[in-house]
């Protein structure tokens, strides 16, 4: 449910996912599980594509962090030293572990370049194309001089 008015409040508090528009009213805002800060509707979407990215991250995250600990903790714990007679030093499983919780925060911190395609298309929309560029007048210089 999408609203920004006084009637909208019960509406969000039931739905399953409530959004607000930042300049509406205060119970609205309030009820509400995400708050938009512009009052555009576009932005709906763009919050649910970050949601989307931000699930899939998670859940890579969590895969990728329980396959590695479930190889590196019985080769840690020592599952093939009886076959193959390997050993892992421990400085070095505390070292790998380490490694894995690198990668969970370097992989999280990768969705910081995350741009949903609505915020894309406003963006691409706001460049000048090479055809303003060939009809507006030269740019002006301000003289600093008075």
């Amino acid at each position: 449910m999408v609203g920004d008015g006084v009637n909208d409040g019960p509406a969000l508090a039931a739905a399953d996912l409530g959004v607000a528009m930042g300049g509406g009213a205060a119970i609205a805002v309030e009820a509400a599980d995400v708050v938009l800060v512009r009052n555009a509707l576009a932005d709906v979407a763009a919050a649910l594509e970050i949601s989307r990215a931000t699930f899939g991250r998670i859940r890579a995250n969590l895969f990728f962090s329980l396959a590695f600990n479930g190889l590196g903790v019985p080769i840690a714990a020592g599952a093939l030293f009886p076959a193959l007679r390997v050993r892992l030093p421990p400085e070095l499983a505390a070292l790998a572990m380490a490694l894995s919780s690198f990668c969970v925060v370097a992989s999280s911190l990768s969705l910081n370049s995350f741009r949903p395609t609505s915020a894309r298309a406003d963006a691409d929309s706001s460049r000048p194309t090479r055809a303003d560029a060939a009809t507006a007048p030269p740019p002006s210089v301000a003289s600093s001089h008075t």
